[in-house]
């Protein structure tokens, strides 16, 4: 819905629930030719010394989807093994084959829980009617978040977190027990997130050595 309302975006498909349609790395995919432009933009800003950019692909479900990103990647000119790349994890298939996809290359999975909370709890998160059963703090989607953390961990793989739960102090204590990489706050948060780090890293600390 955005592309349309951007200039030049009259050509863009009139979907009737484009939260699960033509975008994030399937719409890459499908045009090559748009994605090599992206690319060479990341080429440029290497080239410039920017070594702190990292390449994250949105929306992916699994190992085939970054595969065939990593080809495209590498025609571009871009080396994977020397820059950092990775994929949002915001659909319940990329949580469960995180491990396929670690196996494929990547450096960092990020979690998009905005889209990952509306995915695994089939809720539009933009409809008032059902609004009151969104929730990040579902069960299920802590229990998807949990296994990525394991999983990446397991193959050497940071973690870190996007969206609006990583603001909520439960969300943050839940995933630094978990092992994640990374937190990113809202502005207004971050005092009381690190606070909340700070306390469940030493409760974590003073229960090893008991």
């Amino acid at each position: 819905d955005e592309f349309r309302q951007l200039e030049g975006g009259a050509d863009e498909p009139d979907e009737h629930n484009p939260m699960l349609g033509y975008r994030g790395i399937r719409r890459s995919l499908d045009r090559p030719d748009v994605f090599a432009h992206e690319l060479e933009a990341f080429s440029r800003l290497y080239e410039m010394g920017y070594d702190n950019v990292e390449l994250m692909l949105p929306l992916v479900n699994d190992a085939g989807d970054v595969l065939r990103a990593r080809e495209l990647i590498e025609a571009a000119g871009i080396d994977p093994e020397r820059r950092s790349w990775g994929v949002m994890i915001e659909t319940p298939a990329s949580a469960l084959q995180v491990g396929e996809m670690a196996e494929a290359g990547i450096d960092f999975a990020s979690f998009g829980t905005n889209d990952l909370t509306q995915y695994a709890l089939a809720v539009d998160r933009n409809n008032e009617r059902v609004a009151d059963r969104y929730d990040e703090l579902h069960p299920a989607v802590l229990e998807l978040i949990g296994q990525t953390i394991e999983t990446c961990r397991e193959h050497g793989v940071d973690t870190s977190i996007c969206g609006q739960a990583g603001s909520r102090p439960e969300m943050a204590e839940y995933l630094v027990e978990k092992g994640i990489t990374s937190i990113s706050a809202n502005i207004d948060a971050v005092r009381d997130v690190q606070h909340e780090v700070k306390r469940v890293e030493e409760r974590l600390l003073l229960d090893s050595v008991r």
